[in-house]
């Protein structure tokens, strides 16, 4: 796995762990979100503009693309 690659994973697990505490979810539940709305996906197509900014903002950003989709978490 190349460097960039490793941070893509580092980012979406960090963000994941983020929500999982900031939603109060559990694991599976925040997994089952992640994996219907594809946010893993987000992340890593979106990475070269989210990793200008802080994790946080990359939390902001999902919370806002899942606002957009009718989701309230």
């Amino acid at each position: 796995m190349s460097g960039y690659n490793i941070d893509i994973a580092d980012m979406q697990c960090w963000v994941f762990r983020m929500a999982q505490s900031k939603w109060k979810m559990s694991p599976s539940d925040c997994a089952e979100l992640f994996k219907k709305y594809d946010i893993l996906g987000f992340i890593a197509d979106c990475y070269d503009i989210l990793h200008l900014n802080s994790y946080e903002c990359a939390l902001h950003d999902v919370e806002t693309l899942l606002k957009n989709r009718g989701v309230t978490v």
